[in-house]
């Protein structure tokens, strides 16, 4: 008797390839374990606070529990995005995910509030995540939102949820960088807050690029940028500026922009804002960029090397300036 074919025996079960096919390809972007688009400030002002006493704790305590609950809340309470609802917002999303190589996150969009919002979740036994409100998802353009969604990726995808839920916690409040932490008594608790805010704009830029390579056409981003904050979009500190000048952030970039590294400054009086989009604008000059997007034609410019885009952002973030409008 001849053994009959049984289809089941074709399937693939193995872990380690499942784990392959969910990362997808853009474990070939890794460099030294952080992306190679991302800003390395930002990786290693994490690294730095993963090493505070107490931060291990914490960060178990956020992704087992805090995450996973707040999770569960909106989950109970919000629209689940998808091609028959929300659909500008689902489309935005899977362009986002097909950009940065990711698996399309869940996407949920919860009723508006007093402030519209967007964030991105990522934690212990659930899906990896972004809510929205409904104003976002509903009024946004599509390239807002591929610009607001591919940020959220990129947070996902750089692993910041930890670091950005920490905020919730009693003694760290955003926008607290006016102290070194060497002048608080409370040095545990100082030095963490004030270092959390140091990255918050160091994640910042992360994101950006993120978001600049979901964007259908990168060189948009410092408009597109603007039009989010007129929504009234708040940033990663909370504040709102519906008014930034764009028309002058983009005349004082083309005397930055070819300014040498020697000579580079940021006035203490440029906003955060200000900041996020010059170093937006740098990296749309850089040769990662297009790595990312094969499908885009480089400047006929000079295209910098990602060692130059590092130097120069280092300069533009000038961590401990005001973040404020």
């Amino acid at each position: 008797m001849t053994d009959s074919y049984n289809p089941l025996m074709d399937i693939n079960t193995s872990f380690c390839d499942y784990l392959v096919a969910r990362t997808r390809s853009y474990q070939e972007h890794v460099v030294g374990g952080t992306l190679d688009y991302a800003f390395d400030a930002d990786f290693a002002m994490r690294q730095k606070i993963g090493g505070f006493s107490g931060w291990s704790r914490l960060y178990k305590a956020i992704i087992s529990s805090d995450i996973p609950n707040r999770f569960k809340r909106y989950f109970q309470s919000s629209d689940s995005a998808g091609s028959m609802q929300h659909a500008k917002a689902y489309e935005a999303a899977k362009k986002c995910s097909e950009r940065l190589q990711i698996s399309l996150p869940v996407v949920l969009v919860r009723k508006a509030g007093d402030v519209p919002e967007i964030m991105s979740m990522a934690g212990d036994g659930i899906e990896p995540c972004i809510v929205m409100t409904s104003d976002i998802a509903d009024n946004c353009s599509y390239d807002e939102l591929c610009y607001l969604i591919g940020c959220e990726c990129g947070r996902l995808q750089n692993r910041h949820s930890a670091f950005n839920y920490a905020f919730t916690y009693p003694g760290i409040s955003r926008g607290d960088v006016s102290e070194n932490p060497a002048d608080n008594v409370k040095s545990n608790v100082r030095e963490l807050n004030y270092s959390l805010n140091k990255w918050l704009i160091l994640g910042d830029i992360t994101a950006d690029r993120a978001g600049i390579i979901c964007l259908d056409d990168p060189s948009k981003f410092p408009q597109v940028y603007a039009s989010v904050r007129r929504r009234g979009i708040p940033d990663s500190f909370g504040a709102v500026n519906t008014g930034i000048d764009i028309d002058g952030i983009l005349k004082r970039y083309e005397t930055f922009h070819v300014t040498p590294v020697r000579s580079l400054k940021m006035g203490s009086e440029c906003s955060h804002d200000e900041r996020r989009i010059i170093a937006g604008m740098e990296f749309i000059g850089c040769e990662i960029l297009y790595i990312w997007r094969p499908d885009l034609s480089a400047p006929m410019t000079h295209v910098g090397n990602k060692q130059s885009l590092e130097i120069r952002c280092d300069i533009i973030a000038d961590a401990g300036s005001s973040h404020s409008a």
